[in-house]
């Protein structure tokens, strides 16, 4: 058993402030996905209470268990622990600790106990036997999931860091994240992808159906890609009818292939309207640290492979670092 850690006292006075000016709380997600887990849970979880200022999880740690929360706040938080920025908090009948579980990393965040807090925990070898136990249910479980990571936006994060229309993170917000995401990849040493993604003909729609279309549509791709995303993906309007997808994690090996499943999908499922609209893109990805270690080399090496995409008939997705061919057997 290993002792306890807390925040200082100031930074746990910050926020615990900040959540006290919240205006509400929000309630539990009541889905039979969030009933059948919390039942699996009630049932073979741990008791664990935290008081005011405990730490649950430390970012970059092992991912060892996933904890339902019964009573009290549980602050998300992102950064050195000496001064760590506040992504959000989390409530009666939500988790915490999932998304380290479900994508085997390590953690993402740090949580920390806001006020006198009890949860039921479970651990890895039981989260998976949870998942075992209710198949039909695995894929909608991990979706639930992401969804609740998702629906709060960053507590440190204004208005300005959502595109207003379709609810993506902001150009703004991706100055911000990509430093960020540098930094935690030199520290933790993972690899990340870079996408740059451009509409195929997405004048067109706005010449010959109208800009009011276009918005329908641009609101629709954007709502498509965050379901098929993984819990720990983040998609940026560019602007206009470009965006930028952060994939952390990812290298060569598994970049093409997710972006081509995107791609994939979006062609395969018209938007509907009058008239409906086969959807398309092209779309480079940069990776690093292959193809550099700074934001602008990486910004670079995406936005060339969108261009030599374009150049070869559009709809296709181009890599900065393609993976290596298999040796002749």
């Amino acid at each position: 058993m290993t002792a306890s850690q807390f925040l200082s006292q100031p930074i746990f006075e910050k926020f615990q402030a900040s959540y006290e000016h919240l205006p509400k709380q929000p309630g539990s997600s009541e889905t039979i996905t969030a009933s059948s887990l919390e039942k699996f849970i009630e049932t073979y979880g741990q008791e664990e209470e935290l008081v005011p200022g405990e730490i649950l999880f430390i970012q970059g740690d092992a991912a060892d268990k996933v904890c339902w929360i019964e009573a009290g706040v549980l602050a998300i938080l992102q950064g050195s622990l000496d001064d760590p920025k506040l992504l959000t908090f989390r409530y009666p009948g939500q988790v915490v600790g999932e998304i380290a579980l479900l994508e085997d990393i390590q953690r993402t965040a740090s949580v920390a106990a806001i006020s006198k807090t009890r949860v039921r925990s479970l651990s890895k070898d039981k989260f998976q036997r949870l998942l075992d136990a209710i198949p039909d249910v695995g894929v909608d479980l991990m979706r639930l999931l992401s969804a609740r990571l998702r629906e709060v936006q960053p507590a440190e994060y204004s208005s300005g860091m959502y595109d207003h229309l379709t609810g993506a993170f902001s150009r703004r917000a991706l100055d911000l994240r990509l430093n960020e995401e540098l930094k935690r990849a030199q520290i933790y040493e993972y690899s990340f992808a870079l996408v740059f993604i451009d509409l195929d003909h997405f004048k067109e729609i706005n010449d010959t159906c109208g800009h009011a279309r276009g918005d329908d549509v641009l609101v629709t791709f954007v709502k498509r890609i965050k379901a098929d995303l993984r819990t720990i993906d983040l998609l940026f309007r560019y602007g206009g009818d470009e965006f930028v997808l952060i994939l952390q994690g990812v290298d060569p090996e598994r970049g093409g292939v997710l972006v081509q499943g995107l791609l994939d999908e979006a062609k395969a499922t018209p938007i509907p309207g009058d008239p409906p609209i086969v959807l398309s893109f092209s779309a480079g990805i940069a990776y690093y640290p292959e193809n550099g270690e700074t934001t602008e080399a990486l910004m670079k090496a995406a936005d060339e492979c969108v261009y030599r995409s374009k150049q070869r008939g559009r709809g296709m997705v181009v890599s900065a670092v393609m993976p290596e061919a298999p040796p002749d057997t």
